[in-house]
């Protein structure tokens, strides 16, 4: 008898109803004190960044700019359904490691369009967050160089809430690292995660 049917049909139904409890609403405030425990918030996108002085293998003092476009499927508020962020950060870094700390901004936008920055008026809605955070980067076995930055939303919406950003750095941009200007720049994918804490 084939219960290959009747398990994928479980496991179907056991994981839409895990997706429509996280994605049942709450309230309309945005901020983490107003939010039950979980994560509010769960987006993907592309990130680029920029150094100076450019990252070799020698680990020395060097500044990063981020900016980065994501899409939030996960979001217990439809006007956070995509955001625009960046920020500035600093430490000693190398192409391989290093931990640096800085602030990100995010501005939040809804879905179908509604998340387009304007130059005249700033992002739609006039929602945003502040957060500090730490950063650590580490080369993964793939010969990717992964960085995570923690931290916690100290103003805007979700305040107080925690906030986990992931950065890939592909191995294919490496080859700059053994040159004597070093990575300037670098792009790929980033996630971010908000929970309430």
């Amino acid at each position: 008898m084939n219960t290959t049917g009747p398990r994928k049909a479980r496991r179907l139904a056991a994981a839409v109803a895990i997706t429509a409890a996280a994605l049942t609403p709450t309230t309309q405030t945005a901020h983490a004190d107003d939010e039950p425990a979980g994560v509010l918030l769960a987006c993907a996108g592309t990130v680029a960044a920029s150094y100076a002085p450019g990252l070799t293998f020698a680990p020395k003092a060097t500044s990063v700019t981020s900016r980065a476009v994501v899409g939030c499927p996960l979001s217990t508020d439809s006007r956070f359904a995509s955001a625009s962020f960046g920020g500035d950060s600093a430490g000693t870094l190398s192409c391989l490691l290093g931990p640096a700390s800085g602030t990100l901004t995010f501005h939040w936008g809804g879905g179908k369009g509604e998340g387009k920055a304007s130059p005249r008026h700033g992002h739609p809605g006039g929602t945003t967050s502040t957060a500090s955070i730490r950063s650590l980067a580490a080369l993964r076995p793939n010969g990717n160089i992964v960085t995570v930055s923690t931290g916690t939303i100290t103003d805007g919406a979700f305040k107080g809430a925690a906030v986990v950003t992931e950065v890939t750095l592909l191995a294919s941009q490496h080859a700059a690292c053994l040159t004597p200007e070093g990575l300037t720049s670098a792009s790929g994918p980033t996630t971010v995660t908000i929970t309430r804490v």
